[in-house]
């Protein structure tokens, strides 16, 4: 049982991880019309908002909860809610740079930088989370993975790109 709730575990992040691709084509076709990086991170954490106040409303029916108390919440470090704040940058980062090297290497660079901080936090148990010591093979493991981002980034700086306007676009959709 353990085994099928581990793989179902590595199956939705396969898919969130999927997801951000999309995320970043949302985002850059979102910049070409809307024209401003921070207009567009309002529209997307409106629209954020807005399905996961749905989502609350439907698993208040589904699966009731308890609610927090004034006191869970008055003890929460200072520092906790501001994971929106904090994803709100890497949407701003993305609405901005992403159209210059592409998704790929987008992502892969963002998945360097996440997995570097990652190990630092698991390293020392930062935020909560239980500590996993830095051994060898994690070493190895971002060592290669930063070897892979350095050859999908050096090629992609070698690659001419077009930049895209609404008709271009509109072109892909059709």
């Amino acid at each position: 049982m353990v085994a099928i709730s581990l793989g179902l575990v590595f199956l939705f992040i396969l898919v969130s991880g999927g997801l951000r691709s999309i995320e970043v084509g949302c985002q850059n076709t979102q910049k070409i019309y809307v024209q401003n990086v921070w207009l567009c991170a309002v529209f997307s954490y409106a629209v954020a908002l807005a399905g996961f106040l749905i989502f609350l409303a439907v698993s208040r029916v589904v699966a009731p909860s308890a609610w927090p108390s004034l006191d869970d919440v008055r003890n929460m470090p200072w520092w906790a809610p501001f994971g929106g704040l904090i994803g709100g940058v890497a949407v701003v980062g993305m609405i901005t740079v992403a159209k210059y090297v592409g998704v790929a290497t987008f992502n892969a660079v963002v998945i360097v930088s996440e997995m570097l901080v990652a190990l630092v936090m698991d390293d020392l148990g930062l935020m909560g989370f239980a500590t996993r010591e830095l051994t060898a093979p994690r070493v190895v493991g971002a060592v290669l993975i930063t070897v892979a981002v350095y050859l999908m980034a050096s090629d992609s700086a070698k690659q001419e790109t077009t930049p895209l306007t609404t008709a271009a676009v509109e072109g892909t959709v059709r």
